[in-house]
């Protein structure tokens, strides 16, 4: 079976769950989220053992679950105070491995939980977006529309008409074309389906769609270059067709809070 025809399957399988985690509500997709979390937090551990890193995957995991859900709550003091916890515990167990790079090992496991947890877990924020004092699965579909999309239509166009390295020695399979085809493809589907996310504007909608193209394909860059330093084509095997949870979140870690920060403004909720 060739590497599109899993890429598709593995998709069509998981985009029910996702639809129906999104539209059930915040806690099944939470529950969702600190799956990916569990997983995305073992295969990062794997590229950090690559650069010689060895990080206790347990710590990570836990760390990232506990920011995941933090955003469950809508005071920004309960993530600080989870943030915090996270700190705490991976210095408490730097400080009793005492494996010589205390310092390392303390940014490794608090960005890890940060880039695996509380980043992707900003798209449970989305569904208050609007302020209508309910669920609201409508914001949170804009999102993934908007990145899945960017991402979809940078695989699409690299793969017809890519002919110029956007930057080989990071990621020697993508394309300028690609690039392009996919921050065309975002705007497009951001002014489209804008109305899912509130009264925005024609302008706000191409600002949301050109942010997020660009976002998601700078986290993908830097997936690439955190692969390639720890000589990994894939940061693991978990989705046919796609590699590892990884290669699929890291679009979404930048792009995800920058979107809802800019929406956030631009349908004026304080």
């Amino acid at each position: 079976m060739s590497g599109l025809a899993r890429r598709l399957i593995t998709a069509f399988v998981l985009l029910p769950l996702i639809i129906l985690a999104i539209r059930t509500g915040p806690l099944l997709l939470a529950l969702l989220l600190a799956v990916i979390a569990l997983l995305g937090a073992r295969e990062l551990a794997r590229v950090l053992r690559g650069q010689g890193l060895g990080l206790p995957v347990w710590l990570m995991a836990s760390s990232a679950i506990l920011l995941v859900a933090s955003q469950l709550r809508e005071g920004p003091f309960d993530n600080l105070f989870a943030l915090a916890l996270v700190i705490l515990a991976a210095l408490l167990v730097q400080l009793i491995r005492q494996d010589g790079r205390m310092l390392v090992g303390l940014s490794c496991i608090v960005f890890g939980a940060i880039y695996v947890g509380l980043l992707p877990a900003y798209l449970l924020r989305f569904y208050d977006l609007r302020g209508l004092g309910a669920v609201d699965p409508w914001p949170v579909t804009y999102a993934l529309l908007l990145v899945w999309g960017c991402d979809t239509g940078a695989f699409f166009t690299g793969s017809l008409i890519g002919r110029h390295k956007l930057w080989p020695r990071v990621s020697p399979g993508k394309t300028w074309e690609g690039a392009f085809g996919g921050l065309l493809v975002a705007i497009v589907l951001a002014v489209a389906f804008g109305h899912w996310a509130g009264d925005l504007s024609l302008e706000e909608r191409i600002i949301a769609g050109l942010l997020t193209g660009l976002f998601a394909q700078a986290g993908d860059l830097a997936e690439s270059q955190m692969k390639r330093e720890a000589s990994m084509k894939d940061s693991g095997s978990t989705l046919p067709g796609h590699g590892g949870v990884l290669d699929r979140l890291d679009s979404l870690v930048i792009a995800v809070p920058v979107l809802y920060y800019w929406l956030r403004w631009a349908v004026r909720i304080p």
